[in-house]
């Protein structure tokens, strides 16, 4: 049911009107008491309060069509708050990748795909993030999220689900944000060396195709504390770090947390 209008002015969650696919919609209000949740499209995501704020971030998947959404906030069962908000397109490129015959030949090893989905997909209430993240590596983006992958010139039907850094082999590789280390692995198959970070509040990152981890599984860490070291194990080309943020399981621009350099295009040969 409806609350009455007064109650209704004094829910004031505090909603963006618009969000670009591939990005997070990040709502706030008055901490009124438990079982606070909101819903949008489909779904339903809890809100949590941290520092007597009521918080949520909601993901807004690459392909989530464009157009006008409402937003509806409860306690309970008990309606407090619809607001609109436009979903706005965004222009995602493709991307060829060269794989070589190794590359296309591996296969993950029992439980890889597994436990990497249900990292993606932990929930926990407590934050343990500050707002601004770090970039893990220093290296310029030199492939963004959400590009459609194409393996030698054909396509996969997959796109790319974070980004990747520039980084020479051995570089140490740095926690976006502090967090609970989830997952450290250093033989996957695909991902190669991995090491997934729980931030809390449905929020997690994955730093995969390290030649060396360093975290360990069940360690706190602190941001900016190395958890492993730049390589190009798994399905790499080239040494780089693949890093990827999800929130609730739905892959997210990491741009959408901190503003990372892009390389620059290769500039081409004027012709004569």
């Amino acid at each position: 049911m409806m609350m009455p209008a007064g109650l209704l002015l004094a829910a004031a969650f505090l909603v963006p009107s618009e969000v670009r696919q591939g990005r997070v919609i990040r709502v706030s209000g008055p901490a009124t008491g438990e079982g606070l949740s909101a819903e949008f499209g489909t779904k339903t995501f809890p809100i949590f309060v941290h520092g007597g704020v009521a918080q949520a971030m909601i993901p807004v998947s690459v392909d989530q069509k464009p157009g006008q959404y409402e937003v509806i906030f409860r306690q309970g069962k008990t309606e407090l708050q619809r607001s609109t908000l436009t979903v706005r397109k965004t222009a995602f490129r493709t991307q060829n990748i060269q794989a070589t015959k190794q590359m296309k030949e591996l296969r993950p090893i029992p439980g890889e795909v597994e436990r990497m989905q249900a990292l993606a997909a932990t929930v926990t209430p407590v934050r343990l993030f500050e707002d601004a993240f770090v970039p893990p590596v220093s290296g310029c983006q030199n492939s963004p999220f959400g590009v459609q992958r194409l393996h030698n010139g054909k396509p996969t039907g997959a796109y790319h689900r974070g980004v990747d850094q520039r980084g020479a082999q051995g570089t140490p590789i740095r926690a976006a944000a502090s967090g609970k280390v989830v997952v450290a692995q250093p033989d996957f198959q695909v991902r190669g060396g991995t090491v997934g970070i729980d931030h809390g509040h449905g929020l997690t990152s994955h730093y995969l195709h390290m030649s060396r981890v360093i975290a360990r599984e069940g360690q706190g860490v602190k941001q900016g504390e190395i958890i492993g070291y730049v390589g190009s194990t798994g399905f790499a080309t080239a040494a780089h770090l693949h890093w990827g943020t999800y929130v609730h399981g739905t892959p997210i621009d990491p741009n959408d947390f901190v503003a990372l350099r892009p390389c620059a295009a290769p500039q081409r040969k004027k012709g004569r």
